[in-house]
């Protein structure tokens, strides 16, 4: 096997797709060695519009190599449970950060991301549909982790909109667990203007995307409480089907899959596209130290996916568990209680936090 692969194929066009690309160039690859899927330049509305969670490492990370556009910056986080004791509140200010994290919209990033793949003085190249050349290292970073992957069914379905409060959260997000599932309210650019992501049985989801705006309206301020004061629902209402899917133990050293191809989890806790971006930077981390070192790619394929491990199963089972735990009434009561520890226990709920912003680093 060659040293360094001729060419990394990158299969996807999405964030993850593109970081990948712009964090290989920044280790030194130049153009010839980068295919990318051809990035569009019209997006559907639905996506578009969809909003993002981006953790202060994956904000950093990006930073690095684009431009990125305004964005919400979260500077607390607040997490309850309804209709039972039990609170904690994470604030950037306890742990020196200038946020905990930041929200956006798909279409913005995606065309910050796009400009600095064209601004670059040799841009990574499109792929074209006919004389490909083969790829020595192939990476999926897009698309359903596949058949053999692991399955967790959740019997959820998360219903996403945008909603307007009455008073402005001042970058607070709002985690609140209910027993059907987690409720989540995200401040966006925008003042008073929040994404929900709002988690529940299927047919409850459904027919709650098919209320009337008043009678939905009612029923979410009954669910989330009067915290942001009225709630107006804004534009269209989406259903999400829920399962965590994980890709089986992959071998092959000329293919490797990350972000979504490897992984699609829960959006609770909106861990799923942060865990990408750092697949695809220490992916191309490892590359980079591959042409300094000579080594075998194989080397530096397995080094990764060690690399990759611990955080990747910390985030799977930590959303897993905050996705259903509080469903069960009689976990419900112990997971009340621990939510109050957390909240008196500061080095615990720091760890935790700077977890969730940075990923469980093992070196």
């Amino acid at each position: 096997m060659s040293a360094m692969p001729e060419i990394v194929r990158i299969e996807g066009r999405g964030p993850v797709a593109m970081a990948l690309a712009l964090f290989l160039a920044r280790q030194g690859f130049d153009a010839a060695s980068i295919v990318l899927d051809p990035v569009p330049s019209v997006l559907p509305d639905w996506l578009a519009s969809r909003s993002l969670a981006l953790s202060l490492g994956s904000w950093q990370l990006l930073s690095r190599v684009a431009a990125l556009p305004p964005a919400a910056p979260i500077s607390k986080v607040e997490v309850s449970l309804r209709g039972r004791a039990g609170r904690t509140r994470i604030q950037a200010s306890d742990l020196g950060a200038p946020a905990l994290g930041y929200v956006l919209r798909y279409g913005p990033l995606h065309r910050a991301l796009a400009a600095a793949i064209e601004a670059r003085p040799a841009p990574a190249r499109p792929a074209s549909v006919e004389g490909t050349p083969a790829a020595t290292l192939a990476v999926i970073a897009d698309g359903d982790p596949g058949a053999g992957s692991q399955v967790r069914d959740f019997d959820q379905t998360a219903l996403l909109a945008e909603v307007v409060a009455e008073r402005d959260g001042h970058g607070i997000a709002f985690e609140r667990f209910t027993d059907e599932g987690p409720l989540a309210l995200l401040p966006l650019p925008e003042a008073h203007r929040h994404a929900l992501v709002w988690c529940a049985r299927p047919a409850e989801s459904e027919r709650r995307a098919a209320l009337d705006a008043p009678a939905f309206e009612a029923e979410l301020l009954a669910a989330f409480g009067r915290a942001l004061g009225s709630l107006k629902l804004d534009g269209a209402r989406l259903l999400a089907p829920l399962q965590r899917r994980v890709r089986a133990h992959d071998r092959d050293a000329q293919r490797i899959a990350i972000g979504n191809a490897a992984q699609a989890l829960h959006p609770v806790a909106g861990q799923g596209l942060n865990l990408g971006l750092r697949d695809a930077f220490e992916l191309a981390r490892q590359l980079g130290e591959l042409r300094a070192t000579n080594q075998p790619l194989g080397e530096a394929v397995a080094r990764f996916r060690r690399a990759r491990r611990a955080d990747r199963g910390l985030t799977v089972a930590v959303t897993d568990t905050l996705a259903q735990a509080f469903t069960v009434p009689s976990i419900a009561r112990i997971e009340s209680l621990a939510l109050g520890a957390l909240d008196l226990i500061a080095p615990a709920r720091d760890g935790l936090a700077a977890a969730l912003m940075f990923g469980l680093r093992t070196r």
